[in-house]
């Protein structure tokens, strides 16, 4: 294999693989291509062949709110990012940049999306739970501005939208799939959360679910701990009785 091929960062090897293989498996039937922007390889080389393929397939381009790699550069003021990127900027891996990457060509996108992290991390759980998709945060993205993008300007039938999804799961255990992660960033309710949490498939049947603190008998006799017992006194009274 060449080495071309082993950086998903070249954008030769998606010209040559990627975007070969997209209108291959679309027979050449490709209107729209979504894809988000990083280092650019990816969207780069994929439509610079489409592009070839024919001029006329729309790239639309994904960028967050905090990146620059948009165009026109109006479209990267810091007073149009939501209050919550504002506060802690963007979440989602892989995708957005502070500088204009090398192999970033953006003469060959066509129109750019500016990105929402609360739009994208409930994407990719949807992806996760509905698909089957074990995709990463950058991949909801890339779908949920599909999505937006599709019914906005009313894309019906017969047109054919390719969605990049660049990312796995792998490397966001602890961050997006885990519900108290996207509480913490606001992206779910405490209440949501909790709702997650139980199980609903399985009913709970365990001793004591219908039971309250009040329900509890005691022995009058059995020694008690009060307020200003020790650990000692609490120690003394197990090894006693």
């Amino acid at each position: 294999m060449l080495d071309q091929y082993k950086n998903p960062s070249n954008p030769i090897a998606h010209y040559e693989g990627t975007g070969q293989e997209i209108w291959d498996q679309t027979q050449g039937k490709v209107d729209y291509l979504f894809a988000g922007a990083g280092t650019a390889g990816t969207i780069t080389g994929i439509s610079r062949r489409l592009k070839e393929l024919n001029p006329n397939i729309k790239i639309i381009g994904l960028d967050p709110h905090g990146s620059i790699l948009a165009e026109p550069a109006t479209m990267n003021n810091e007073a149009d990012y939501p209050e919550a990127m504002k506060r802690d900027g963007y979440q989602i891996e892989g995708i957005g940049y502070d500088f204009i990457p090398r192999v970033c060509d953006r003469t060959l996108v066509d129109e750019w999306i500016k990105t929402e992290d609360s739009n994208s991390f409930p994407m990719s759980r949807r992806l996760i739970k509905q698909e089957g998709m074990l995709v990463g945060g950058s991949s909801g993205t890339a779908m949920a501005c599909a999505v937006e993008y599709i019914k906005k300007h009313n894309i019906g039938k017969g047109k054919t939208c390719v969605v990049v999804c660049a990312d796995g799961v792998r490397n966001y255990m602890t961050k997006f799939l885990n519900a108290d992660w996207m509480n913490e960033y606001g992206f779910l309710t405490e209440e949501e959360v909790f709702e997650l949490n139980s199980c609903k498939l399985v009913p709970n049947n365990e001793w004591g679910q219908d039971k309250k603190v009040s329900d509890m008998k005691f022995n009058d006799n059995q020694q008690k701990l009060s307020v200003d017992s020790t650990c000692g006194d609490a120690a003394k009274i197990m090894r006693e009785t």
